[in-house]
C-alpha cells in the first residue's frame, strides 16, 4: 500500500481565549480599493470548528443584539469589522454549544470560502489582521465584539503581513509498505518560515477535521498519523517556538509517524495536515 500525507499552509496568530477550538487562516492577502489608507482583502478558510463544551459561555449573552459572524479583526484591540458572512443571531444563546448547534451553522462556518474579506479604513501597521468566528454587536464594523473563545485565526501574509510558511514543502510520501510494517514508520520535512519583521513565532501542525490532532488516513480510522514539530517530538498542536530575525528565515522539522488501529485493507490513502504560524 501507499501512503501519501498532503500539507496545506496558513499563517495564524493566536488569540487568549481557551483551548483552540477553531482553526482558521488565510491563505493570500492583496492591497484594497484604497491601499494608502489601509485597505486589504484576504481570501481566507474556516479548517475546523471542534465540538463545543457544554460549559463554555456564549459571551455576548443577554446583548440586545449579536451576530455570529466570519469577520476580520479590524483593530489592535480585536473589534470586528464589517462581516464577510453572517452565520445567526446568537444574543439568546447561554452556551457556545447551543450556537454551533443551530442547523446549518457549523456547516456554514466551514464551507469553502466564496468571497474575499475585506479591510477599509484601518491602518495595518500595528494591526496583524486575521479573518475568524466573531461575536458582533451587529454586523458592520463596531467596536463591541471580538473572536470566538477558543480560536486560531488567521493573520494575514506577505504583502499585508509579517510572516509566511515558506511554500515549497513536499508532501510527505512513505511510499510503499506493508502492513506489518506500517505502525511506528515515520518520515519528517523541514519547514521553513520566513519574516519581515523580527518575530517569535509558534509553528503549529494538526489534522484537518479532526479533534485530536492527527491525521486520519481511513475513513474507517485504521490508519491514522500522529505529527510532530522539532528534535524533541513536541506533539503538532501544542506548537514549537522560534525565532525570525527581520528579513530572514528560521525552520523546524515536521514529523509524521504512522499508527494503526486493527487491520488495513491494502490500498494507497492520503490525508492532509494544516501548518499554522501563531504569534507566542
Amino acid at each position: 500500500m501507499k501512503v501519501l500525507l498532503s500539507l496545506l499552509i496558513g499563517a495564524v496568530i493566536f488569540s487568549s481565549t481557551a483551548s483552540a477550538s477553531v482553526f482558521s487562516y488565510i491563505t493570500e492577502s492583496r492591497p484594497g480599493n484604497s491601499p494608502s489608507n489601509g485597505d486589504a482583502d484576504y481570501k481566507y478558510v474556516i479548517a475546523r470548528w471542534d465540538p463545543e463544551l457544554p460549559t463554555t459561555p456564549n459571551p455576548c449573552f443577554g446583548w440586545p443584539t449579536c451576530y455570529l459572524t466570519i469577520s476580520h479583526k479590524h483593530t489592535t484591540a480585536g473589534t470586528p469589522g464589517a462581516a464577510t458572512v453572517e452565520l445567526a443571531e446568537i444574543s439568546k444563546y447561554r452556551y457556545m454549544r447551543d450556537i454551533q448547534n443551530i442547523p446549518g451553522v457549523l456547516a456554514r462556518a466551514t464551507a469553502p470560502a466564496t468571497q474575499w474579506a475585506v479591510h477599509t479604513g484601518v491602518r495595518l501597521q500595528n494591526n496583524q489582521e486575521c479573518v475568524g468566528l466573531f461575536y458582533q454587536e451587529h454586523t458592520g464594523v463596531t467596536n463591541k465584539g471580538g473572536l470566538i473563545p477558543g480560536s486560531l485565526c488567521g493573520i494575514a501574509p506577505p504583502p499585508i503581513g509579517a510572516c509566511k510558511i515558506n511554500n515549497t514543502i513536499p508532501d510527505i510520501n512513505f511510499g510503499p509498505i506493508s502492513e506489518a510494517e506500517l505502525a511506528g514508520q515515520s518520515k519528517q520535512v523541514n519547514i521553513s518560515v520566513t519574516c519581515n519583521l523580527a518575530m517569535d513565532v509558534l509553528v503549529i501542525a494538526t489534522g484537518v477535521n479532526v479533534t485530536n490532532g492527527r491525521v486520519n488516513l481511513r475513513a474507517d480510522n485504521s490508519l491514522y498519523a500522529n505529527l510532530y514539530l522539532g528534535g524533541n517530538d513536541t506533539p503538532g498542536e501544542n506548537g514549537y517556538k522560534i525565532h525570525v530575525p527581520a528579513g530572514g528565515t528560521n525552520s523546524v522539522t515536521l514529523k509524521a509517524v504512522l499508527g494503526t488501529n486493527g487491520r488495513v485493507q491494502a490500498g494507497q490513502f492520503e490525508g492532509a495536515a494544516a501548518l499554522i504560524l501563531t504569534v507566542p
